[in-house]
This record gives structure tokens, sequence and C-alpha cells, in this order.
């Protein structure tokens, strides 16, 4: 851990709340890092952070003021996964109450595994679905006027299920939101205390399934978020002493906003706690001069993975959380169950199986010594000594003799010994890695071998030396706080706010009086967000979603600012063009017709942004290893006595030839034997293959 040199008055808090970890960093105007790891607490989720707020706020010493806390949650993500769903009612159109059942005819699942066919579970139940016997057509007109006695005798039936909640979607009302609006007033009126969740407010877009199954799950979300975000700002403001720190939230897309505002649409939050990393880590790897790089956050329950070019992670609106498929602006991010605590056990036909079970927090890996009974990555890189038997900063003492016995326990099932268990278990893992660095590559159009892989996360630098090897990734970085990196993007993050509404027009006739004026609309709802959430001059940026006619899904290219004319729209459809030759391989200039489905308008205001940055030992005498550790790291079976640094003793152009280990408070980086490694002057660790002459 950090030790404070001086006490600076304001400084900036991002804090983080994962499976195992609740992870905690300050960073002062002038740059200095201060960062801690505390317990995540699963029973009482807002009780981590609060921790970890009160305890680094005693470390600041007397006179320092806390001036703004960002949060990244995995709250509502762990609620969906855990299929959490309390009781919730939803108000639809008359002949449109099975939609949640019909989905879609593609189902997510294992390729060729007879689960994979069944439907996603309803976040609904059946019986809490209420039609209206209203109608509006595709274009926004009445065919069918709303029967407002109708709605009333639906509030009485809800009230009489003693549902708190109601999610309300009606057919085409991305088109025409009156029915929906009128709906909400009447139902405020019978019970004020109903939280609503509105379509036209959540996501006014098309497509009937995913509009209604985002609309649902926001308010399947709305009663956990709004007292999780609610408790967190009060017991935040309480743990700081100051009632004037601003308290952020991360949304999925990568900006913060207030927790007020969160608590509101906590759909967009799903993804919080992933995207801060993302966006931390682009800019890290951008300002040492890597602006193409493929994240990888390995933390103690699942990795994620993502694409950034120019600096900038990839974007999307089709994103899925978990079997769901929800339509909200997130950072294009591929989640899979490989984690530390990734349960490590048989299959069928005895077969070797890694996650995507986890350990959790409590007990964890049985080498944590709280219990733990199954065997998981951790228990297998501690046998093998890449971890050393003392992590986080030497407060947490690990149980290789416990690792050794579960692994063992596997072992039996499948005739082999302990080491032979962990050695396979971690290829394996890191195998399930490499095809997620394939999805938001190979399979996005993109060369790995074009990319730095920026490694964080607890466990990411332990693996990524080998993940790179198997993917062609010719770079390695690893930030200076690579366990916390989470927590660098929620410091960096700007406050975003946004706004959207379908179109639906070919690009041979666009109508576009009525784009400029729906342009003009929806800044004015992004200028009053804004307002909302603390920023009085936000800057706007425009975009359209466009798409070759008969192609299921959509581009976001930006639009300039000014009047929406024949030529600026030809200008925005011809850079569609050069970004769909650049994502896929082949466009059709002057060949297929264009569609634009959506336009959307962001807003966004910057937040003091110092980077965080590493306090790097003055170069002179070259640091010697502080000790060997006996390790099998080796891409094959072979145990060595590998030399073993600590990080904070690099100074800047220190170099090294691998095999070797730096340890530091939050995560132990591996350098393979043909590998080089380098500390920039950011104090980026930079690892190289090492060529030949």
């Amino acid at each position: 851990m950090n030790s404070l040199k001086h006490t600076p008055s304001q400084w900036r808090i991002g804090i983080d709340a994962g499976g195992t970890f609740t992870d905690v960093m300050a960073v002062d105007q002038a740059g200095l890092v201060h960062v801690l790891k505390v317990p995540s607490t699963p029973d009482d989720p807002v009780a981590g952070p609060i921790n970890g707020i009160e305890t680094i706020r005693g470390q600041l010493g007397v006179g320092a003021q806390v001036t703004d806390v960002a949060h990244g949650t995995t709250v509502g993500l762990n609620a969906l996964l855990q299929r959490r769903f309390p009781p919730v009612g939803l108000i639809t159109t008359k002949g449109f109450r099975h939609v949640l059942e019909i989905a879609r005819h593609t189902v997510p699942g294992q390729w060729g595994a007879i689960y994979s066919w069944v439907k996603p579970e309803r976040v609904v139940p059946l019986e809490n679905v209420f039609e209206l016997d209203e109608r509006l057509d595709a274009e926004g007109n009445v065919l069918v006027a709303l029967d407002e006695a109708e709605v009333r005798r639906v509030a009485e039936s809800l009230m009489a299920a003693g549902i708190g909640t109601v999610a309300i979607c009606l057919l085409h009302s991305y088109r025409n939101a009156t029915h929906e609006k009128r709906v909400k007033e009447i139902l405020q009126s019978v019970n004020p205390n109903w939280l609503l969740s509105v379509s036209s407010e959540v996501m006014p877009e098309f497509r009937e399934y995913e509009r209604m199954v985002t609309t649902a799950t926001n308010a399947v979300l709305a009663p956990l978020i709004g007292r999780y975000m609610n408790e967190f700002d009060s017991r935040a403001r309480h743990a700081l002493g100051e009632s004037n720190s601003q308290i952020f939230v991360m949304r999925s897309a990568g900006g913060v906003v207030s927790a007020q505002a969160a608590a509101q649409q906590p759909i967009r939050t799903a993804l919080s706690g992933p995207a801060g990393g993302v966006l931390g880590m682009a800019r890290l790897a951008e300002t040492a001069g890597f602006p193409k790089a493929i994240t990888f956050d390995m933390g103690g329950t699942s990795t994620d993975v993502a694409a950034v070019d120019d600096g900038k992670p990839h974007l999307t609106t089709d994103a899925f959380i978990d079997i769901y498929p929800l339509r909200t602006p997130t950072i294009d991010i591929v989640t899979i169950g490989a984690g530390g605590g990734s349960v490590i056990g048989t299959a069928m036909a005895g077969r070797l199986r890694v996650g995507p079970q986890s350990t959790g927090a409590d007990p964890g890996p049985a080498c944590y010594g709280r219990g733990g009974t199954r065997a998981a990555i951790t228990d297998a890189n501690l046998l093998l000594g890449r971890l050393p038997e003392r992590i986080v900063g030497g407060t947490m003492k690990l149980d290789r003799e416990s690792a050794k016995n579960v692994l063992e326990s596997v072992g039996r099932e499948l005739n082999m010994d302990a080491e032979e268990i962990a050695f396979s278990a971690l290829e394996i893992a890191v195998n399930n890695m490499a095809g997620a660095v394939r999805e938001v590559s190979v399979r996005r159009g993109l060369d790995p071998r074009g990319y730095t892989l920026v490694a964080f996360g607890g466990a990411g630098p332990l693996h990524a030396a080998r993940l790179a090897e198997l993917v062609g990734i010719p770079r390695i970085l690893v930030p200076p706080h690579p366990g916390l990196g989470s927590c660098i993007g929620l410091l960096l993050a700007d406050i975003v706010v946004d706004a959207s509404r379908t179109v639906a027009q070919r690009d041979d006739a666009l109508d576009l009086a009525f784009l400029g004026a729906l342009f003009d609309e929806l800044e004015t709802v992004v200028r009053k967000d804004a307002r909302a959430n603390g920023v009085t001059r936000p800057t706007l940026e425009r975009t359209a979603d466009l798409r070759y006619v008969g192609m299921g899904t959509e581009l976001q290219i930006v639009v300039p600012a000014g009047p929406v004319t024949a030529q600026l729209m030809r200008e925005a459809i011809s850079r569609f063009h050069e970004e769909h030759l650049r994502r896929y391989g082949f466009s059709y200039p002057e060949v297929q017709r264009v569609d634009l489905i959506a336009i959307r308008v962001e807003g966004r205001g910057a937040r003091a942004q110092t980077v965080p940055t590493a306090a790097l030992p003055i170069p002179g005498t070259a640091p010697r290893p502080s000790s060997l550790r006996r390790s099998c790291v080796a891409r094959v079976r072979e145990w060595l006595d590998v030399p073993v640094f600590e990080r904070t003793t690099l100074p800047c152009a220190w170099t090294a030839q691998g095999p070797l280990f730096i340890d530091q408070y939050d995560t132990t980086t591996v350098v393979l034997a043909g590998q080089s490694v380098r500390v920039d002057p950011y104090g980026n660790l930079i690892i190289e293959r090492e060529t030949s002459e």
C-alpha cells in the first residue's frame, strides 16, 4: 500500500465493489495515489464500500477534504444472475401479453447443448401481466383510444395483488408516448408509492421484445438499486463528514451520474463495475502510446474483455446481461465465468472443468482458510508457486496445504495428481479467456496482433503472459495499480447523460425537417438531465444508428453539429460506409441503401481528471530479486527457481528477461521465458516477446 508523504487538501475517491474484494483508490490534485482493498460483504452490499470509505478517509488524515466519490457496483448484475426478481407488474397493449414468452427465435446458451433451446426465464410472471385495449399504429397514430376506466381497474388489480413496482410498455409508444404518459399519471394518482418503469422513458426505441424486457428488467431492479443507491448516498456522506461531497455512480456506457439519477434508471448501472475498468485502462493505454488495446480484467468471479480503438472503447446497444438482451448503451464487453474463485471440478465423461461457478467472496477458494471446500483457480496458482503465500500487502496468508487437499480431491476422480490438476486447470482457464479475446477481436473483424493487451484485476497480470501467447498479441501493459483498475476509470469518467429516439427512415427519403426538430428536442432533454447532475454547460454529441437495408444490427455514427441538411446526412452515411469497412472488412457505398434507425444525443460534463501516477524510485543501482520462488511457471510442467522482484523497487527504464515474478500489493505479474519486461515513464510494466536476430 502507498505511504502518504503529506496530506493534500483535496482528494477524490473511486470505489469498486467486486465479488471478493472492494477496491478503493484516493487521488489528490497532484496525482498522488493511496489504495486499499477491503473484503466485500455480499449479505450487506453497502457495508463493504462504506467500510472502504471510512478506512481510507481515516488514513488520509485530519484536514483532508474529499470532494467527490465515484462508485461502481455489481448489485444489479448479481440480482439478474441470481434471478432475484421481486413482485413486478407489467401493463401492455391487448394481444401482446406473451411477448416475454415469445422472445426471439435465437436463444442464448452453449452451442449444441439441449438447454440452449429453452427460452429465457420471464422477469415478470404471466399472472402479473395486464392488458389494455388501446392501440397505436407504427407511425404513432391512435387506432384505439385509451380507456381510462380500464386503466383504473388494472390499477385496482395491481393493488390487490400487493405489487409495488409496475412496468408500462405499450405498442409503438416510442413513436407516440401519450398513452403511456397518461397511464403513468393515473397509476400515480391511485398509488403515489408505486415505482413505475415506463418504456418511453427507459428505452424509446423499436424492437418490441427488447423494449419490453429492458423496461421490465428496469422495474425489477428499481426497488433493489433504489434502496442501495439511497443508502449508499446517505452513509457515504456520513462517513465523509461532508454533506457537500458529490456522490456519483458509473453507468454501463462509461460515464457517471448522480446516485439519485442512477436510482431512477437502474438498468443503466448493471455493468458499471466492468465499464469503469475498460474506461480507465483505455485512458492509461492511450497515455502510454497504445491507443489500440484489448482490456483484460480478471477478478475473483469473472473475466471481462473489451476492445479499444483510438483510445475509446467500442459501444453497443445490443448488450446481453446473462441471457437477457437489454437495449441500453453499454461498453461492448464480453464476460465469461473465469476468475480467481472459479471452481475446478469434473464434468460428464470424466473431463476436467473450470467455472463458470465461483466460490465467491465467502467462503472463497480453499486456500483463503475460510472453510472453502472446493478447488479454485487461486488454489491452482498457489500450489504451482505462481502466487506468494501472503497477499494484499502481507495482510492475508494463503494456506497451501488446503489448496493441495482440494486439488487432490478433484484428481482422485480423474486419476491425476494435484499438480497435474492445477496445471491443466490453468491451461483450460486461459484458453477460455483466449476465446473471449477472439470474440471482441477476430469475430469483430479486428486483428489482435495489432493491439496491446492491458492486464488488470487481481488475477489479470498472473495470466496475461500466457494469454498473449495464445492469441498472438505482441505486447502487454500492466498498469501501476492493476488490482484497482476499475477505480481508475471511476476517477477519470465524465458525467454523461443521453437521450434517443427511433426514426426508421431510408437514406433516399429522409425527412430533414423532422430530424432537425427531433435532434433539437433530444438536446433539450439532455441539457435538462445534465443540469440535474450538476452540469450547466454540457458538451453535446449527436449520433445516428445506421445499417444496410435488410441487416439486423446498426453502427453508431457521429452526426456533426449544425442544421440537418442533405449534405450533413450524406457525410454521416459516408462515415457509416467507412466504419462498416473498418469493422467488418466490407462495405457497399453507391450500391446498397442505408436505413437510419435511431438518433441519439449525448451530453458530457468533465470532472477533475488527474491521472493517477506511480511514485517510481530514482534510477540507480539495478534492483535485485527479493527472493526465489519455486514455481511451475513454464509452458510445460517443469519446476524452476524463479526470481521475484518487488514492484515498488523498480525504477523507470528498468528491464529484465523472463521467467520472473513481480509482486505488489494488489497482484502478481508473471513474465515467461522468451519475454522481456520494462518500466515505462508512467510506471507501467511493458511485457513483450523477445525477437531473435
